[in-house]
């Protein structure tokens, strides 16, 4: 990673890193509501002020950073599982198999991600886990067509043809000799994958088919800050700048690994 980008990195941190620290020495509870402080100044036991309920800004912009990374991690966890073992499955099995998985994802594609989500999440319902189905419905497509990729490359070099020929199951050529040598653009993938969905969680929550009230999110933050751009820009400048130094580091960490990790890349650098 260049000197720049290691400190770009460094700046995006420090953004989600103080409000997660300031959180925890201030301790205020982002869901307690005192209507005799609506829109009130910061002060010093409520450094960013409060929102049109009373409640700590600085609180719940802590909530909604935990939760876009815990639904980003559960997105990224169960849509590779699901996205690596069709795409090995497909890329191992071949023929008729192969094309109609192949061709389900095509379908997947052929919808814009995020209104496709939209759909999904309208039709499940608003809540965490209807939004991480409808992520996952749509996110696990990118490590299948990878996973297939690289299983179709790997399947037949002689270590594989080795394998087979001494008998081994397909499962265990898959987590013994092929998930290991395929781990690095997956790797790679799933920190890509996971910018995007922080960016989908908030704009779902933003678009009100996410992330419902009393729950704290970056989208609704941003959502419910908007009707008060005019009196307190501040509900909406707080949780965009945290939403954007958090996609920012993602992306630049996924960046840096590519770098690291991607073989080919590495050959060409040097």
């Amino acid at each position: 990673m260049a000197r720049a980008s290691r400190y770009l990195v460094i700046l995006c941190l420090l953004v989600p890193a103080l409000v997660m620290l300031a959180a925890l020495l201030f301790g205020q509870d982002g869901h307690a509501v005192d209507l005799d402080r609506v829109l009130a100044a910061p002060g010093p036991a409520h450094p960013l002020g409060h929102d049109a309920l009373g409640r700590d800004v600085l609180a719940r912009l802590a909530e909604g950073l935990q939760l876009s990374l815990s639904v980003g991690m559960a997105v990224i966890l169960f849509g590779g599982m699901v996205g690596i073992s069709i795409g090995m499955l497909a890329g191992w099995a071949g023929g008729i198999l192969d094309a109609g998985l192949m061709r389900l994802a095509d379908i997947v594609l052929s919808f814009p991600g995020i209104l496709l989500a939209i759909a999904l999440a309208a039709m499940l319902g608003p809540g965490v886990d209807n939004l991480i189905i409808a992520l996952v419905a749509v996110g696990w497509v990118g490590f299948a067509r990878l996973t297939r990729a690289q299983v179709l490359s790997f399947k037949g070099t002689p270590f594989v043809e080795a394998a087979v020929a001494n008998g081994a199951s397909a499962p265990y050529i898959a987590w013994r000799h092929l998930l290991p040598n395929i781990a690095a653009p997956l790797l790679i993938e799933a920190s890509f994958g996971l910018a995007a969905v922080i960016i989908g969680e908030a704009g779902l929550s933003f678009l009100g088919v996410g992330v419902q009230p009393p729950d704290a999110s970056l989208g609704t933050m941003i959502r419910e800050g908007t009707r008060l751009m005019l009196v307190s820009p501040s509900l909406v400048i707080w949780p965009g700048l945290v939403l954007f130094s958090l996609v920012m580091v993602v992306n630049l960490l996924g960046d840096a690994m590519r770098d690291k990790l991607d073989v080919r890349m590495n050959g060409q650098s040097h």
